[in-house]
């Protein structure tokens, strides 16, 4: 966002520290200033939408309160399109009663809340903040959904459910996401049903979910309603500086990160405008280019601090904050109070940070050629001592600033008019998804992977550090890091996944000039080396290359639908054949997102899931320098992180990434499947088909380099059995077995010789699961009973106990709990009830 005018009105005024990666300490901390202003700022043209904004409503709800909410509601009647937003306190401190207490607040809120707004002309959104949130939880607020939606029909809560956020499409350039802030600063101990009804269950999913919501915004205006503010300029007392006594004091440590996560994955990207009504007066500042807008002055006055003159502004008067958004990504913030409502005490233009087109320079296919030689770092990136790569290793650095014949790509020669759709990528790469006029959709993926992306989310979380990043040592060494992968070897894959009948995508490389398809991103992408190739999701379900399946879904998707029912299952040995080749390959980061499922209905009307693999980035790895291996005995963490060669030294620490999703699904195999799979790869993988496999790689980057990769691919091949056999043995050692939210019967019976039969049946009395343990080789079983009214049972008395005994744990997840025990011979059971967030 930039400024373009302001003018000033009269108006009263009432540790951070962590590890890189590879052993480099990085510290950084934001000061944020702040000042004054005011209004009268010309208004661009083509008005899309009108948001008035008003908080902390129900603490005068019978004074101020409802003198706001009269003149927003006589404002909003020269509008075409307007919303109201209410985020949080807009009931009284006390909140909504429980059940049969309710008859007389109910009336008082019809009369003075829902009456108020019913002549609002657009709709009405209510975000539950802290006097919404009771003893009552959850449960509560969706009672008091229920009351306010039944009562009215222009009325919205949101999000609903108590749950965390909320993305709706205002228009189809103006996106609003609703964040229930006091939902995140709950003590979740204190409700027992927390999360029940959300598909949110933990808070670092809610930032994850926060950030997709965002980047899926891409190119649009995003507002961001929510109760607590990410800055304010309002006064603190001297404890409430130093942490306060409470996670609702502004400093308190579980504010001050909520606030640092959310305003840095805003600073990634543009147009953000965060919405607050906490705070009891009305206030503009920005920090780092994001804009705050609070508006809650209903209540005893807040006190004000303006420390940055001409550009941040605070009043204490009774009033509301309006914003009009334009199609252009152009917004008008404008400040009334219900004194004058006609003439705003203060106003700003806020426009689109867009790339000047006449400063791009724009070369033609012509000027530019079929092909480019390009490099994916410069030579003096990649000039290192000999003490250097003594200490950190010589990875594949001169493989990066090889310069490679690539062939160019105008994505306007393609087929299907493809146009920029979303900015993407994970915690290192920079990517653009582009969609095509048949709703297909696309990627272009950069070669070169972000430093500034991977320290953000590897370190500092709740600070925005890109300005402050860039030409340091530790973006240097982040850098150099990234060459420990092999930018092509992973293109290999191809013909080695059509060899083994795994469905993947079929990347290219390109070299992409700046170019006006790329849009607005022209100042971050173009004239350099990228990966092209089709986006592993739905949109893209009809293509052979993910086996035109129904349906393509995430894992976390998967695993929703596993716990609603049994009538879903993976193909076990798919995945098992797509592990050993993560295992075969070298590629330890095999964590839950690098998958893919491709729904394959049997006729039994089973759905049956197949694995995709995505995201090759980590396939034959180089790490071999002293300081790595030194690094790998201080931090367990990264001992998954090997040097490629002819065996997998470590299968425990190799496959942390890709453990808990193995536990999750590997369920029904034997030893004799696994084996089964481990023969096929090695038949169809011959030397031959490994050296047609790597003439896919440019010319320029088969090198000795690609040679030593071959040599032990070849003899990984040879050693895949055992690497298989390794894996196959730690995962028996410990056992995760999950019901779902029906009512499920689970039968433990232990037998002779130190087996243990399983067997799950559901609801329909139908068998759904089986299997028996050997307690020479599984220690220990953990059994997850989800929602529904659940059975357990144990049997047996066994004999000729082979070994140690097992141990079966039981967890029932709320809500009722039924099961009977009959003690097993030498086997010990508990029933453990879990706290909130499982």
């Amino acid at each position: 966002m930039k400024l373009v005018q302001i003018k000033i009105v009269n108006a009263s005024m009432g540790n951070i520290n962590t590890i890189y990666k590879f052993v480099f300490l990085f510290i950084a901390s934001v000061i944020s200033t702040t000042a004054q202003v005011s209004p009268g700022a010309e208004e661009p043209k083509t008005l899309e939408h009108t948001f008035y904004v008003a908080g902390n409503i129900g603490n005068d709800l019978t004074g101020d309160g409802l003198k706001i909410l009269n003149t927003i509601v006589e404002a909003s009647k020269n509008d075409d399109n307007a919303s109201l937003l209410i985020p949080g306190n807009f009931l009284p401190q006390k909140g909504y009663e429980k059940e049969g207490e309710r008859e007389n607040q109910q009336e008082f809120l019809k009369k003075n809340l829902l009456d108020a707004v019913q002549e609002f002309n657009g709709k009405v959104i209510f975000t539950p903040g802290r006097n919404e949130w009771t003893k009552g939880g959850q449960n509560r607020i969706d009672d008091l959904e229920s009351f306010l939606q039944d009562n009215q029909s222009n009325i919205e809560v949101w999000p609903d459910d108590g749950c965390p956020i909320e993305q709706e499409n205002i228009t189809d350039d103006i996106i609003l996401i609703t964040v229930d802030t006091q939902w995140y600063l709950e003590d979740w101990d204190d409700h027992p049903n927390m999360n029940s009804k959300c598909d949110i269950k933990t808070r670092e999913r809610f930032f994850a979910e926060f950030k997709d919501d965002i980047k899926d915004a891409h190119g649009k205006t995003i507002l961001v309603s929510l109760q607590h503010p990410v800055m304010s300029n309002s006064k603190r007392s001297f404890f409430e500086k130093i942490g306060g006594f409470s996670v609702q004091d502004y400093q308190s440590k579980e504010q001050s990160y909520l606030r640092g996560r959310l305003e840095t994955l805003a600073s990634q990207f543009d147009n953000v405008i965060f919405i607050s009504g906490l705070d009891r007066n009305l206030q503009y500042l920005e920090d780092d280019g994001i804009p705050q807008i609070i508006s809650g002055s209903t209540g005893k006055p807040q006190k004000l601090s303006i420390r940055k003159e001409n550009e941040h502004f605070g009043s204490n008067k009774s009033g509301y904050a309006k914003i009009k958004a334009y199609k252009n990504n152009e917004t008008l913030i404008e400040f009334f109070s219900i004194e004058n409502s006609d003439q705003p005490i203060f106003s700003k233009t806020l426009k689109s940070d867009e790339p000047n087109w006449s400063e791009i320079d724009f070369k033609t296919k012509e000027q530019i050629g079929d092909t480019v030689s390009a490099s994916i770092y410069t030579e003096e990136e990649t000039d290192k001592s000999g003490l250097y790569k003594s200490l950190i290793g010589d990875f594949y650095r001169e493989v990066y600033s090889k310069e490679i014949k690539a062939p160019v790509l105008f994505l306007d020669t393609l087929e299907g008019n493809l146009q920029p759709l979303k900015e993407g990528g994970g915690m290192q790469s920079r990517s653009l998804r582009f969609i095509a006029d048949d709703k297909n959709e696309f990627t272009i993926r950069a070669l070169r992977k972000s430093a500034t992306r991977f320290l953000q989310a590897t370190t500092i979380k709740d600070h925005y550090i890109k300005d402050y990043i860039e030409n340091t040592v530790a973006q240097r060494y982040a850098m150099d890091l990234f060459t420990s992968a092999h930018p092509y070897a992973r293109y290999s894959l191809k013909h080695i996944n059509d060899l083994l009948d795994i469905y993947a995508g079929k990347p290219e490389i390109f070299y992409i000039p700046k170019q006006k398809a790329l849009g607005l991103n022209n100042d971050e992408y173009g004239d350099e080396l990228y990966m092209f190739e089709a986006h592993v999701g739905d949109e893209n379900k009809e293509f052979e290359r993910f086996g035109s399946p129904e349906d393509i879904i995430s894992t976390r998707d998967l695993l929703e639908e596993m716990r609603k029912s049994k009538n879903i299952r993976t193909d076990e040995k798919e995945f098992i054949k797509n592990r050993l080749v993560d295992m075969l390959i070298g590629d330890w980061d095999r964590h839950f997102d690098q998958w893919r499922w491709a729904l394959h209905t049997q006729e039994d009307s089973t759905k049956l899931y197949k694995p995709i693999p995505r995201d090759r980035d980590f396939a034959f790895p180089n790490y071999d320098g002293f300081i790595p291996d030194l690094v790998k005995l201080g931090l367990p963490l990264v001992r998954k992180m090997e040097t490629y060669d002819a065996n997998v030294d470590n299968v425990k620490w190799f496959n942390l990434s890709g453990y808990p999703l193995d536990q999750r699904l590997l369920k029904t195999l034997t030893w004799e499947d696994w084996e089964e799979q481990v023969e096929f790869i090695q038949s169809r993988l011959s030397d031959n088909e490994i050296e047609t496999a790597f003439k896919a790689l440019p010319e320029e980057a088969q090198d000795e380099t690609i040679e030593d990769i071959k040599s032990s691919l070849k003899a990984r091949r040879d050693n895949l059995e055992d690497i298989a056999k390794r894996y196959y043995n730690y995962l028996q050692e410990f056992q995760i077995l999950t019901g779902t939210e029906e009512d499920d019967t689970f039968s433990i019976e232990r037998k002779d010789n130190g087996l243990t039969e399983i067997i799950m049946i559901n609801e329909d009395g139908k068998e759904v699961f089986r299997n028996t343990y050997n307690s020479e080789i599984t220690d220990e079983i953990w059994i997850y009973g989800f929602d529904g009214d659940d059975t357990f049972k144990t049997l047996g008395k066994g004999n000729n106990l082979v070994g140690k005994k097992t141990i079966f744990t039981i967890f029932r997840i709320p809500k009722k709990l039924n099961y009977s025990i009959i003690k097993a011979k030498k086997t010990r059971s508990s029933i453990l009830l879990p706290e909130n967030g499982w």
